[in-house]
C-alpha cells in the first residue's frame, strides 16, 4: 500500500454505503475566550459500493426555520493526491489522516491577505471533536470548537479545561511531510509541559479540555507553528502540530498520542 492509498483509508476507511451522520454543536470563541456564536448542523458521509467515492452532505439549520444543504463528491481517483486528499470545498487545502483517530484539514500555503485556518479532528468511538483556528489578514480572529456525536446533537459544551497532565507518558509520534512520507517514533517516560511547547506562541486552555498554542499574528517571511491538543480521557492526550516555513508553505505535520504509563 502506498502513501496515497494509506491516507485515503486513514480518512475514509470507516465509512460504508450506509450513511454515517455527525450531529454537530459548533461554538466560536474570540481570542479573549468570549462566545461569539453557537449553532448546530449535521454532516453526513457515505460511500459507493467499492468505497472509491465519498458522498459528503452538510445540513445547516438557519434562522426562520430555514434548512440549507450542501453536497460534495470526493472521488478517490481525482481527489486522492500525492500531498493529501483534495476536498471540492477548498482547492488550497488538503485532508491528511494519521491512522490513530486523528486527522487534519490543512492549508498547504498561507496568504496573509486571505482568511487562513485548519481543522484538527480527534475521534473516540462515536464522539468527535474538531478545533479550527481562524486568521483574518494575519491576525487570530477566532477559535472554533466543534463537538459532534453519531446518534444525537450534543446539548452543551463541557466547560471543564485541562487540569492535570502530570505523570509519565508513553508517546507515539507520527511525523508526516507534505509529500505524505511518514515516520513513526515511540518514546517512554515522557512528561507533558504544555506551557513551554512553543515559546513564541500564546497558549489557550479552552472548554472540552482543548489546548491550543498559536501565534497572535502571522507575518510574511516568518516561520510559525500551530498546535492543537485535547485530553481525550484522564489517561489519553493527543495533539497535532502544523509547521510552516518562511515562504508560507506547510513544511511538516506531527501527530502525537500520549498514553499515561502505569
Amino acid at each position: 500500500m502506498n502513501n496515497q492509498e494509506r491516507n485515503w483509508l486513514n480518512l475514509f476507511g470507516k465509512y460504508t454505503p450506509e450513511t454515517t451522520t455527525w450531529h454537530v454543536l459548533s461554538t466560536s470563541y474570540s481570542p479573549e475566550l468570549e462566545v461569539i456564536r453557537s449553532h448546530k448542523f449535521m454532516r453526513a458521509f457515505k460511500t459507493n459500493s467499492d468505497r472509491s467515492i465519498v458522498y459528503h452532505q452538510n445540513t445547516y439549520y438557519l434562522p426562520d426555520n430555514q434548512i440549507q444543504e450542501k453536497n460534495w463528491q470526493i472521488n478517490q481517483q481525482e481527489c486522492n493526491l500525492a500531498d493529501g486528499v483534495f476536498h471540492p470545498e477548498a482547492e488550497t487545502m488538503r485532508a491528511i489522516g494519521f491512522g490513530n483517530d486523528t486527522s487534519i484539514w490543512v492549508s498547504k500555503k498561507i496568504k496573509i491577505d486571505k482568511m487562513f485556518g485548519s481543522e484538527v479532528f480527534f475521534q473516540q468511538e462515536d464522539w468527535r471533536h474538531s478545533i479550527i483556528p481562524v486568521y483574518q489578514e494575519g491576525n487570530l480572529d477566532k477559535i472554533i470548537i466543534i463537538k459532534e456525536n453519531q446518534q444525537n446533537f450534543p446539548t452543551q459544551v463541557d466547560a471543564e479545561s485541562i487540569e492535570d497532565l502530570s505523570g509519565k507518558w508513553q508517546l507515539t509520534q507520527t511525523e508526516t511531510k507534505p509529500d505524505l512520507q511518514t515516520s513513526l517514533k515511540k518514546l517512554s517516560q515522557q512528561e507533558i509541559q504544555l506551557d513551554s511547547l512553543v515559546e513564541s506562541n500564546q497558549n489557550w486552555f479552552l472548554p472540552e479540555k482543548v489546548f491550543v498554542s498559536l501565534p497572535q499574528t502571522i507575518t510574511e517571511g516568518q516561520e510559525f507553528k500551530l498546535l492543537v491538543g485535547r485530553q481525550i480521557t484522564p489517561n489519553l492526550y493527543k495533539q497535532i502540530t502544523s509547521q510552516y516555513d518562511a515562504t508560507g508553505n506547510l513544511s511538516n505535520l506531527i501527530s502525537e498520542v500520549y498514553e499515561l504509563e502505569d
